[in-house]
């Protein structure tokens, strides 16, 4: 099988538009997120709760006009934002992977294989 097929296949609740859309897309992008193989068991279903998570974001994010920066400080009178650095934190980003049951699964697939921490 193939990993639209694959995908279609383990998440039949994505409409299948959305997924012909935005999967061959993510194909070639995934291993930016994830740099493990695809060949296994817990691969496959790492790769395709990360694909399932990515594609809930693409597709938000097409729809959604706002901008993707936070805010530091902000101020009613005489209207003054402040924007943060665009660094992202370990803590950020597992936020991210959060904001969908399909990043909180992508975390706890791959909480085994994150090594040791140093102290």
């Amino acid at each position: 099988m193939t990993l639209l097929a694959d995908f279609k296949a383990r998440f039949p609740e994505f409409d299948e538009t959305i997924a012909n859309t935005y999967i061959p897309i993510l194909e070639d992008v995934y291993p930016c997120y994830w740099g493990g193989s695809y060949d296994s068991t817990c691969g496959q279903e790492i790769v395709l709760n990360l694909l399932a998570h990515l594609v809930l974001q693409e597709n938000q994010s097409a729809t959604d006009t706002a901008p993707l920066r936070s805010s530091d400080s902000k101020s009613i009178g005489s209207v003054s934002v402040s924007y943060s650095n665009p660094t992202t934190t370990m803590t950020e980003r597992n936020a991210w992977f959060r904001s969908t049951c399909y990043g909180v699964r992508y975390l706890l697939l791959t909480l085994r294989n994150q090594g040791g921490y140093f102290v």
